[in-house]
């Protein structure tokens, strides 16, 4: 399913995994080109070697490769005009090979405490498109992938510190957030900063394992 997902997509929206010297230890970096962006570039490190990245945000991008007409939004088919969220999509997805399972992480690099309902909205609403391209390459390719084979991950990465022994109200605070993200089947991680400050990074495996 990876090589006919690699296949149908345009180019222009793969992200590269770079592979380490260690086995199972492949990294990419993600850049965010907003201007409230706290982070601008996010290396994800520890990626099983047997992956494939893409992004379903391309229009951050859209001044690299001359092709915002085509990338201004989620499909043209869609009401660009729309606010109810139609077009609202992840920054990352990230489609890993475990014998014949397959995690699906749907990630969206936020600043501070984004609110969690449009959070979910926004990777949710991934999710229903990369359905859509799985359900593509099982028509025209012949791969029947059952969504039981499908394991799907939704998380966030925020720059916001977590409080937890500082004060009872700030503790109370957060453990309703944490509820909230078990209820919404989702993960928030707390990006690591380099020594530079727009830079980050986060392990794979503490994003997924939830």
């Amino acid at each position: 399913m990876l090589e006919s997902i690699a296949s149908i997509l345009n180019k222009d929206v793969m992200i590269q995994l770079s592979a380490s010297q260690t086995p199972n230890s492949s990294f990419l970096v993600v850049h965010e080109e907003g201007e409230l962006s706290e982070i601008k570039e996010l290396t994800i490190k520890e990626i099983p070697d047997d992956s494939i990245a893409f992004t379903l945000d391309f229009s951050s991008k859209k001044n690299l490769k001359g092709n915002s007409a085509s990338f201004s939004q989620l499909s043209p088919y869609l009401d660009k005009g729309n606010g109810d969220g139609v077009n609202k999509s992840c920054d990352l997805v990230l489609i890993t090979r475990s014998g014949g399972k397959f995690t699906v992480l749907m990630f969206d690099q936020k600043s501070k405490k984004p609110d969690l309902d449009l959070s979910f909205l926004q990777i949710e609403n991934s999710r229903v498109f990369i359905l859509y391209i799985i359900n593509v390459v099982s028509l025209i390719y012949g791969v029947k992938i059952s969504e039981d084979d499908l394991i799907f991950k939704r998380a966030i990465g925020t720059t916001r510190v977590v409080k937890t022994g500082v004060n009872a109200a700030n503790y109370e605070q957060e453990k309703i957030r944490r509820e909230k993200l078990r209820q919404l089947g989702m993960n928030e991680v707390a990006i690591k900063r380099t020594s530079a400050q727009e830079k980050g990074w986060l392990d794979y495996r503490g994003i997924v394992t939830f």
